[in-house]
């Protein structure tokens, strides 16, 4: 990734200056942690509690969200989460959903962080799809023209609620190419549905 030092810089400055944004200052301006030991991680486990469960204790599970190069000799595997994003709202207004394609921590003036670098989805309308039940979201694009790409930045570990499921909206134009591999879903597809119903968690978290 060409783009995380300058991102990582960034997310250092918004982390050491809370009330002010990278967005808004030249990237010298921002902290440049080089000098950091980084290390590389292929799986995060988020903790989260499930409203319906029991309170206490039992009320909280654990989840793995992984991002490897190689899955089980099946090709890469780049899961996708939820982080919060408004925490006054509910629902799917208060998440959005990010694509990990690393997961690293350093350490810069004795303080640990451990980071994603993600990739940005964007919600598709204001409420869930009238036939589905389900939100659906798009990859959220940077540039125009030639310079088009996806928004990545890097996040804090602390944002993330638990992994989330995205499933390809198929347009019914055109067909699959028969060797098409799984792993290039996240890739092609213009729009996904974020899958509620892969767990009543997801029910209840992403309405």
């Amino acid at each position: 990734m060409p783009d995380l030092l300058n991102l990582t810089r960034r997310f250092l400055y918004d982390q050491l200056h809370p009330t002010l944004s990278s967005a808004d200052v030249d990237i010298d301006e921002c902290p440049n942690p080089t000098v950091s030991k980084v290390s590389v991680f292929n799986s995060a486990v988020a903790t989260f509690f499930a409203p319906s469960d029991e309170a206490g204790i039992r009320g909280m599970k654990r989840e793995r969200i992984r991002c490897t190069r190689s899955w089980q000799n099946t090709g890469p595997r780049q899961d996708c989460a939820f982080v919060m994003d408004d925490s006054s709202k509910q629902g799917m207004r208060a998440l959005r959903v990010v694509r990990v394609k690393m997961f690293f921590s350093f350490t810069f003036r004795g303080v640990e962080y451990p980071c994603a670098l993600v990739e940005w989805f964007k919600t598709i309308g204001l409420a869930p799809d009238k036939v589905t039940g389900m939100w659906k979201v798009k990859p959220d694009i940077d540039g125009t023209g030639a310079a088009r790409h996806r928004s990545t930045t890097v996040l804090h570990m602390d944002t993330f609620l638990r992994g989330a499921i995205l499933l390809p909206a198929h347009n019914g134009s055109q067909f699959m190419p028969h060797d098409f591999h799984h792993s290039y879903t996240l890739d092609v597809f213009e729009a996904f549905y974020v899958n509620k119903y892969a767990d009543h968690h997801s029910n209840e978290i992403c309405f």
